[in-house]
């Protein structure tokens, strides 16, 4: 009995090993050129798209697929000059500096969400999300993605102080990923949709790569109405200084312009969580103050009027039947657009 025991395990075990290597390699029969859009294929150690004849750069752990349109990179420059996350700084300390939002996810949404087959992170940064996923869905194949090839490579180091391996490592722009149609099972994003510079087009991007009945997971963004997110983005706001200082995109949106992403590009079954806790957000006293007190009021009253961090979780029950890019447009205006 005992021996018939091992021998379910072992065949177990050679079973999920196989899963994992046949997930990794499918991968690779699955990148499109981010500036023609026709496929990538692995040849002698390299990626070459089939259409362009374009090379993609693989001489590192990290896979560079960056459209040649992305002339300044100000992501990649922020990430090294960041005062926690930068050139000169260990990766532990960027681990310090995220240990609340990083605790949150650790105690509130890893446990509840499912992170199970093809998992993507865009906006990944030094992937701490991508890392945690991982280390608790081994059989899953987890890809963080950033447009900044600097934090991707941090976050390699951060990912080994978690005892974690991210499957692949992959520098792409949102806007234009990387990816065939309808691959992954799961893309999420933590605190980075409001960096996107179209966030409209990012989330379609999100919808397009995502399969029939996958999830999306948006977590940690901010949600505020007229005043307060005029003042946080002011020059005087904490969001409009930091995009001053570090020339990047710091935007707040309301619920109802959140709401309205996802159900532009095609998502249902939309749900929105207020995150409401304060002992997430000892980092900065009067923040904890203010959510000790947010706790208290009616949902009614908050996104659309009051601040708040809030989780959006959003199924993809269809395929999308036009070209996401012109489904963009048949829902927004020219203001919209220039607004963005």
């Amino acid at each position: 009995m005992t021996k018939l025991r091992a021998n379910q395990n072992h065949k177990h075990d050679c079973f999920e090993s196989a899963t994992k290597q046949t997930q990794k390699g499918d991968l690779m029969n699955n990148f499109i050129c981010p500036d023609c859009k026709n496929e990538v294929r692995l040849n002698a150690k390299k990626l070459v798209c089939t259409g362009c004849n374009r090379v993609f750069n693989w001489d590192t752990s990290v896979i560079e697929m960056l459209p040649k349109k992305l002339e300044k990179n100000y992501e990649d420059i922020a990430w090294k000059t960041l005062p926690y996350e930068g050139i000169k700084k260990p990766a532990w300390m960027a681990l310090l500096h995220k240990k609340d939002r990083i605790m949150y996810f650790y105690e509130r949404i890893l446990p509840k969400v499912n992170f199970n087959g093809k998992v993507l992170e865009v906006g990944a940064g030094t992937c701490w999300v991508s890392a945690l996923i991982k280390k608790k869905h081994q059989n899953s194949l987890v890809v963080a993605s950033d447009v900044s090839p600097y934090a991707l490579e941090k976050g390699q180091k951060i990912s080994s102080i978690l005892e974690s391996t991210v499957d692949y490592t992959i520098a792409c722009d949102v806007k234009s990923l990387p990816f065939s149609d309808e691959y992954f099972d799961v893309v999420l994003s933590n605190a980075t949709i409001h960096h996107f510079p179209d966030p409209q087009r990012g989330v379609c991007e999100m919808y397009r790569v995502l399969k029939k009945g996958g999830k999306c997971y948006a977590l940690g963004e901010v949600a505020a109405g007229i005043p307060f997110k005029t003042i946080l983005t002011s020059q005087i706001g904490f969001a409009g200084k930091r995009a001053k200082s570090l020339e990047i995109e710091e935007k707040i949106y309301s619920l109802t312009q959140w709401k309205r992403f996802f159900e532009t590009s095609g998502f249902s079954e939309i749900t929105v969580e207020f995150d409401k806790t304060w002992k997430h957000k000892l980092y900065n006293l009067f923040v904890a103050l203010y959510y000790v007190g947010l706790s208290y009021i009616p949902n009614i009253l908050i996104g659309n009027f009051l601040p708040c961090n809030i989780d959006f979780y959003a199924t993809k029950t269809n395929s999308f039947a036009l070209p996401y890019l012109d489904k963009i447009q048949q829902y927004r205006t020219p203001k919209e657009v220039n607004n963005s």
